[in-house]
């Protein structure tokens, strides 16, 4: 089994202490670095190239979310995990946009950690059962009134971006170029009354589309 390695960064010593030793728990994941600052993070995350990064939101002088953002820019293969205390709607979806593909809260157990890096290091988006809760309730509280459904091919890109596929990924699993796929992505924030991709997937959430 392959080991996957990771860089851990929190600006509390006990926090990435006890993370650490719950990654130590499980012999497939390897913590190749600790940071205490999303400056340190996006240097071990440059030179050591990761699997994933686990970044505390509220770090000093460059925040998880701004080290995600300069990771994701120019080492899109890592799968960024934002650790934070703070569930509203507006952080996650900073967080989201920046390019990280999981977020999870702080009063987490050793068996969401296993399942948040199983889901993200298999493709896929984590979010915590709160956060997930918030969202869901935010789309229901503002459905988008939409004239007429979603066709198939709507459908299918919406599922692939809200996943967190890239306009090529999409556009090679489905067998149309990248500029149909804007076109596509274009027409669902249109009729669904959204204006970015974290929208996107908080409809695809609600409807059941993505986990």
């Amino acid at each position: 089994m392959k080991t996957v390695r990771i860089v851990l960064a929190d600006d509390q010593l006990l926090v990435r202490a006890g993370i650490r030793a719950l990654l130590e728990t499980l012999p497939q994941y390897e913590v190749v670095a600790e940071c205490a600052e999303g400056a340190e993070a996006v240097s071990a995350a440059r030179n050591l190239h990761p699997d994933v990064a686990i970044l505390d939101i509220a770090m000093p002088h460059v925040s998880g979310i701004e080290a995600a953002q300069q990771i994701h820019a120019s080492q899109p293969d890592i799968k960024l995990l934002i650790l934070s205390s703070l569930d509203q709607q507006e952080v996650v979806e900073q967080a989201l946009s920046a390019g990280a593909v999981g977020y999870l809260l702080k009063d987490f157990i050793l068996a969401e950690l296993q399942l948040a890096l199983a889901t993200v290091l298999g493709g896929g988006r984590y979010l915590s059962p709160k956060i997930q809760e918030v969202l869901i309730h935010r789309v229901i509280s503002n459905e988008p009134q939409t004239g007429t459904p979603l066709t198939p091919r709507q459908t299918e890109v919406l599922r692939r971006v809200a996943s967190g596929q890239t306009t090529k990924q999409v556009a090679r699993e489905l067998g149309i170029s990248p500029k149909t796929v804007e076109f596509h992505r274009g027409q669902l924030m249109d009729k669904l009354g959204v204006h970015d991709i974290a929208g996107l997937t908080r409809y695809a959430m609600q409807q059941g589309l993505i986990c």
